[in-house]
């Protein structure tokens, strides 16, 4: 049966993830299918809501020869806050028991600083920038002009955490003293005065953040590998609701188109390979997770090349902090997701 006789799958009942369609409306909509998917593996498995009283100790201490697997998104509640839950992780991982997440992997992978951090290996875009919010809060630093140097192209400007484009901004020269600012949460343009744009930006960011080249093929839209560990489960193309957005988020009205694994078998494996060199950094890759990417024109050495011909994939984001194992709401959704909480089963227990 392996090293655990059960799972138990880790839940918030506060959280405001749940699902009306799971019993009692209590539940994500993916939890009781990674529970299934474990008993059907042979061990016992149910949901265990926490809250501050567990701890790694109570928790291995209460349910001896049992894994732990978090589906908790990372925030603060009020019978948990996240750094009691980060606390939770480290000690069940210490205890040799957490499949996942580790708590490092969503601090770091998390993060937008990855993209600064991989930006010399096969899927990273030159010009992407670290900016100190020190630098970016002090006027007399300028940092705006080396965000965007006055004449240049345009560029996108990142908070370092946020999802569905929240803190996602981009610049572009209209001229020396006016920059058009365009929000990937909700698509609205605006002009403001050059030196306003920080100002404006650390209203909502207050922290360092990172600039990289605006990438103008996210036109014709972004791939996102799902992966469990170093496997390639599923690759959507999302593309963006027209040619004018610069973002690929269903909140943005992009459209989701599931690509055949086999028929692009060999980019597959150019990102399983790719893979390596993440857990190489982090000793280990997270139970679920997922990698965007856009496309840059012309291939050479080590870059990661599409499925079209002439053209390299180029990290945009990662995400790895509760990722949902779909994303829609169609009558095949639950059997796409049974079959992914199948896959993780079998790499969590492996």
């Amino acid at each position: 049966m392996g090293k655990f006789k059960r799972v138990l799958v880790l839940e918030v009942a506060e959280a405001k993830d749940k699902n009306p369609e799971t019993e009692g409306g209590k539940y994500r909509r993916d939890t009781p299918w990674l529970v299934e998917a474990f008993r059907k593996k042979g061990v016992e498995s149910d949901i265990l809501f926490i809250t501050n009283a567990d701890t790694a100790e109570s928790l291995v201490a209460k349910y001896p020869e049992t894994g732990f697997l978090g589906r908790v998104n990372p925030m603060d509640y009020k019978c948990i806050t996240l750094n009691q839950y980060v606390a939770m992780l480290e000690g069940l991982e210490k205890a040799g028991v957490l499949l996942g997440p580790i708590a490092s992997h969503m601090d770091r992978l998390g993060s937008k600083m990855i993209l600064y951090e991989l930006k010399d290996t096969g899927m990273g875009v030159e010009g992407v920038l670290l900016h100190k919010y020190a630098d970016m809060s002090d006027p007399s630093k300028n940092e705006v002009d080396r965000i965007l140097p006055a004449g240049g192209p345009p560029r996108v400007l990142k908070m370092m955490r946020g999802s569905t484009g929240l803190g996602v901004w981009k610049l572009e020269n209209k001229d020396a003293n006016t920059i058009i600012m365009t929000d990937a949460y909700d698509q609205s343009s605006k002009e403001l005065p050059r030196g306003d744009v920080l100002k404006a930006f650390l209203s909502l960011c207050q922290e360092d953040a990172i600039s990289m080249p605006f990438l103008p093929l996210i036109k014709d839209g972004e791939f996102r590998f799902l992966l469990s560990k170093g496997k390639v489960l599923e690759i959507v193309h999302k593309k963006p609701v027209d040619e004018t957005a610069f973002t690929a988020t269903l909140r943005s009205g992009a459209v989701y188109n599931i690509l055949n694994l086999e028929e692009h078998k060999a980019m597959v494996d150019r990102v399983e390979a790719w893979s390596i060199d993440i857990k190489s950094k982090l000793n280990d890759l997270p139970y679920w997770w997922s990698v965007d990417c856009i496309e840059m024109d012309g291939v050479s050495g080590n870059q990661i090349p599409s499925s079209n011909p002439g053209k390299r994939l180029v990290l945009s984001e990662i995400n790895c902090s509760c990722l949902g194992l779909v994303a829609d709401t169609s009558p095949e959704a639950k059997i796409k997701g049974m079959r992914f909480a199948d896959m993780i089963a079998d790499i969590c227990l492996a």
